[in-house]
């Protein structure tokens, strides 16, 4: 999972519904800003594709906990830092969904 070092503005048409729903949900104090509304429906439809590609929420969670049982994942690898990530970020949206 190779990141950008530096982030880059992207620009994001949305449907004009669609853009309302978001700024409601903003002045709603759901999101502080509309940025960070949109991360979090990215963040959302990771999780749903990673669900998908796992054939359900049931064996995400359990991949997750799998990953957070074991003492070190990454001692058969060389994969410390991905391995960390990984399970991080299923966490989080685990978590998220669950919100």
């Amino acid at each position: 999972m190779n990141k950008p070092v530096q982030s880059k503005p992207v620009v994001v048409t949305l449907r004009p519904e669609d853009a309302f729903d978001l700024g409601q949900r903003v002045a709603r104090g759901e999101f502080s800003s509309l940025d960070e509304a949109v991360a979090a429906e990215l963040a959302d439809l990771n999780y749903r594709r990673a669900v998908e590609i796992m054939g359900g929420d049931d064996k995400l969670e359990a991949l997750v906990t799998r990953l957070e049982a074991e003492d070190d994942p990454a001692s058969d690898v060389e994969a410390r830092g991905f391995f960390a990530e990984l399970r991080a970020g299923l966490k989080q949206r685990l978590d998220a969904s669950r919100e």
